[in-house]
């Protein structure tokens, strides 16, 4: 079992695949599946040779279970079934199912793990992280290793400019930076635990480690790692006085210089709005604090609603929509998805509620308990780490490798306190055929939950190709799948499989903004479709009060059908509601001008050349044309 938790430690950060619809986090997940099943058939098979009950008890085991119960309810009574058992789709990590695993993986560790196996375990780890850095660094110098290995060549295949903000195999620069965080305090522990050629170099692998991080310049993950530095060396200097005072001012001194050598982190990172580079809150052109203060307020709005068990586990991004700031119209990436609260704490409570956010709450406390009971220096490297990591998913939130880290640096902790034992199958005693029985039925259940994770992978395959013939291979594998007929539809055009994928997850609305553009589509041979498309609009315009676009299109839909009374009305509801709209005041000229009333119509375009854009020439034109 030891070699399985080996490769699980050291692949995870390291998997990758260009072929399926997002290439990072998804890939993780299914890898962590895979181990898991495979982690706990060996686990299984151990229990039937030994013919004993192997369940090591630990002062996490009610706490886990606890928060598992939270996540349960939660499931239970969410708004999108399907989301919360399997988590939201492209982000994948934090479903019912990933928390059982991470769960089962915990057990497993604490029940079949010993001291030795244990350090064998964090050696992959640090393994891994050499190789994950080294690919930061070719990315930071523009040599791109990942997109040579997806066959595109040395020089970036990536929209985001990832030489400015690397994230080599993690998929993203606060990802990457936020599980370099809780690994260096397990390379300071090293340093202080090694002598000579191997201690020189950890200290390369721990400055490799922060220069990474600085790279990455994400802000919240080296927030997270002051406070672990602080808490390591702190705790050393005062239990241990004047024996490691060398090797602190060395390292330390080391990250400061290497601080003001690097581009600080600190330095506000924004790209023009104009690049299409990414997600909000991971490039920004407005400032991401700004953006987050925003969106923690809707993550509020949403525990208030859904009190005791949240919206629904791994929800957040169809919950959001109801309670959406009006604010957020006038950030510059108004119109993206959020499907992440961008605080980890903030996100379990909107999607878990109250419930769910203390459970977790009380596992931390419990968890750091672990850490502290007994302290030694690698206890508190532990205890370190994971300081960072809370710290930087309060500006985050989990990903796969991250929450490998949550569940299992506490088991870490818990079996460096078990003796090494080596395990061997007694030779003489034969097998008798209730133990075949159970081998039997341990395969079995094993080979089947293996075919069902990889149908389910090969299904995502066929979903990222996009084609028709693809799509409806992939419904044939997966057909709960609401964005698969969605994507089909909009492929096809089709209404029927629209609708299949609204009523497989009704609370998502832009599977309602997507049939609404359908309908407009058809409604280009065949204007009858304009009513549906308002309807629909109209139905998405419920579920998302503050969405700005979606106000605009339906009064694009009432100007197209001669209801120019109504178009007014949600023409200024829109720029009430997002000033700088700029298609908005366009159209909203327009239709003046139509009705005669110029002096308005000019003043909409006065609007948008002063203060949204001097050099929009539609505007322009328009103006002269009036004049």
């Amino acid at each position: 079992m030891q070699t399985l938790f080996y490769i699980l430690f050291f692949f995870t950060p390291l998997v990758l695949w260009p072929y399926t619809s997002e290439l990072f986090e998804f890939n993780k997940m299914i890898f962590v599946y895979i181990l898991t099943c495979l982690i706990a058939a060996t686990w299984a098979t151990r229990i039937i040779l030994e013919k004993k009950i192997i369940f090591r008890r630990t002062l996490l085991d009610i706490p886990l279970l606890i928060f598992l119960g939270s996540q349960i309810l939660s499931t239970i009574f969410s708004i999108d079934y399907r989301t919360s058992l399997l988590g939201y789709y492209s982000r994948f990590n934090g479903g019912l199912l990933s928390t059982i695993c991470y769960l089962l993986l915990y057990w497993a560790f604490v029940s079949n793990m010993d001291r030795k196996k244990t350090l064998y375990a964090i050696r992959y780890t640090l393994y891994a992280s050499v190789l994950v850095c080294v690919i930061a660094f070719l990315e930071h110098f523009g040599i791109n290793a990942t997109c040579k290995l997806m066959g595109q060549g040395w020089t970036s295949c990536w929209v985001q400019d990832v030489q400015n903000r690397v994230f080599s195999t993690l998929g993203q620069p606060n990802w990457l930076a936020t599980w370099i965080v809780a690994i260096i305090p397990l390379t300071l522990y090293q340093i202080l635990d090694s002598k000579k050629i191997k201690r020189m170099l950890l200290y390369l692998l721990s400055l490799l480690l922060f220069t990474t991080l600085l790279f990455t310049k994400s802000r919240s993950a080296l927030l997270g790692f002051i406070f672990a530095d602080l808490i390591f060396w702190g705790w050393v200097l005062i239990k241990n006085k004047k024996q490691f005072l060398v090797q602190t001012i060395i390292l330390n001194s080391l990250f400061i210089i290497l601080f003001f050598t690097v581009s600080s982190p600190f330095t506000v990172y924004r790209l023009p709005v104009t690049t299409p580079t990414g997600p909000a809150l991971e490039v920004g052109g407005t400032e991401s604090g700004t953006i987050r203060k925003i969106v923690w307020k809707g993550a509020a709005q949403i525990w208030l609603h859904y009190p005791i068990t949240g919206s629904g586990v791994e929800t957040f991004a169809f919950s959001y929509y109801k309670f959406r700031p009006v604010e957020h119209n006038l950030v510059s990436e108004w119109d993206f998805l959020y499907n992440k609260a961008h605080n980890e704490y903030l996100n379990l409570a909107a999607t878990t509620g109250t419930f769910g956010i203390l459970s977790y709450l009380c596992l931390i406390g419990v968890i750091f308990f672990v850490f502290l009971r007994k302290p030694d220096i690698f206890s508190i490297s532990l205890a370190s780490g994971f300081t960072g990591l809370l710290i930087s998913n309060f500006f985050g939130f989990s990903t796969v490798s991250t929450q490998l880290q949550f569940f299992l640096f506490p088991a870490i902790a818990i079996t460096l306190g078990v003796q090494s034992t080596q395990y061997k199958v007694p030779s003489k005693q034969k097998t008798s055929n209730s133990q075949k029985l159970f081998f039997l039925i341990t395969l079995c259940t094993m080979l089947y939950v293996l075919s069902t994770i990889l149908r389910y992978w090969y299904a995502d395959t066929l979903f990222a190709k996009g084609d028709v013939s693809s799509l409806q291979k992939a419904i044939i594998l997966s057909p709960k799948e609401a964005i698969f007929h969605n994507k089909l539809a909009e492929v096809n055009l089709s209404i029927s499989e629209s609708n299949k994928a609204i009523n497989l997850s009704p609370a998502n609305v832009n599977l309602l903004r997507s049939q609404a553009g359908i309908y407009l589509k058809l409604a280009i041979s065949d204007p009858k479709y304009l009513g549906s498309a308002k309807d629909t609009l109209l139905k998405a315009i419920v579920k998302a009060p503050t969405d700005a676009k979606l106000l605009y299109n339906l009064a694009l839909i009432y100007m197209r059908t001669g209801e120019a009374d109504e178009s007014i009305k949600l023409l200024d509801k829109t720029i009430e509601i997002k000033s700088n709209y700029k298609d908005a005041r366009y159209l909203y000229a327009l239709i003046l001008i139509d009705k005669g009333n110029t002096n308005e119509a000019k003043d909409q375009l006065n609007y948008i050349l002063e203060k949204i854009d001097p050099k929009d020439t539609n505007s322009q034109n328009l103006l002269k044309k009036i004049q």
